[in-house]
């Protein structure tokens, strides 16, 4: 349930992961088990943004599709080095809530963001490319994709609507390479956790999904960003303490 909101919401889900596994003192199949909940938002999308898809399908050669495609390519490479190189990063809850104080400071930035009149046949490859950035920098736990990919978007001038859908049909390809990535591993976790955490993230992301779209279209996406301080700083305190 926790990935499925955090996961749309602009507040981190791997975060927030890693944080609850650290105060519940979880030590079980950490990465794996992410993946998985990871696959229920993945269908989460395909659901919520079925008619989207399915032009994209019946034309896979269109404007946006090569935008995807684009955008696509710095999430590949760093998620290849964040599964080869940096597994240990995605267990500590330090690095987790200083992410999550940084992603709080660049939603804010987008209070004063423009009406953005870019839609997706408007959009440049540049455009594309640096929200492809924004995506793989958000590997690292505390720096929400959603929130990262969207705010680049809107000051980028997509329009609020096509910025929320693009920087979902960008994660179609980067949740289902992570699941690739992670295939061998997840065949030897136990199928029943995993099987619960990805439907249960699954029908809680749809109704986030829903509810994220609606608060781009208004421009209020900064307003995360207090919380994102407060869950940072709450729990860099309580390590402290």
């Amino acid at each position: 349930m926790v990935q499925g909101v955090t996961e749309f919401l602009p507040i981190s889900s791997s975060g927030h992961l890693v944080i609850l596994q650290e105060l519940l003192r979880w030590k079980g199949p950490s990465l794996e088990f992410d993946v998985a909940v990871h696959i229920g938002t993945l269908f989460a999308i395909l659901v919520v943004l079925r008619k989207r898809i399915w032009s994209l399908i019946r034309d896979p050669l269109a404007y946006p599709s090569r935008l995807i495609l684009l955008g696509t390519l710095p999430t590949a490479v760093a998620g290849l080095i964040a599964h080869f190189f940096a597994r240990r990063a995605f267990e500590s809850g330090i690095l987790a809530s200083t992410m999550l104080i940084l992603t709080g400071f660049y939603l804010w930035s987008t209070r004063k963001a423009p009406q953005g009149k870019k839609d997706a046949l408007r959009t440049s490859p540049l455009d594309a490319l640096l929200v492809g950035i924004a995506q793989g920098l958000s590997v690292l736990p505390g720096l929400s994709r959603s929130g990262l990919t969207i705010a680049t978007g809107l000051h980028r001038g997509l329009e609020r609507h096509w910025a929320g859908e693009f920087s979902f049909l960008l994660a179609i390809p980067a949740l289902v390479g992570a699941a690739i990535l992670e295939a061998p591993r997840m065949a030897k976790a136990p199928i029943l956790p995993l099987a619960m955490g990805t439907v249960s993230a699954f029908l809680s992301g749809s109704l986030a999904l829903l509810f994220l779209l609606k608060v781009v279209r208004g421009g209020k996406l900064y307003r995360f960003a207090p919380y994102c301080w407060a869950v940072g700083i709450g729990y860099t305190v309580l390590v402290l303490l």
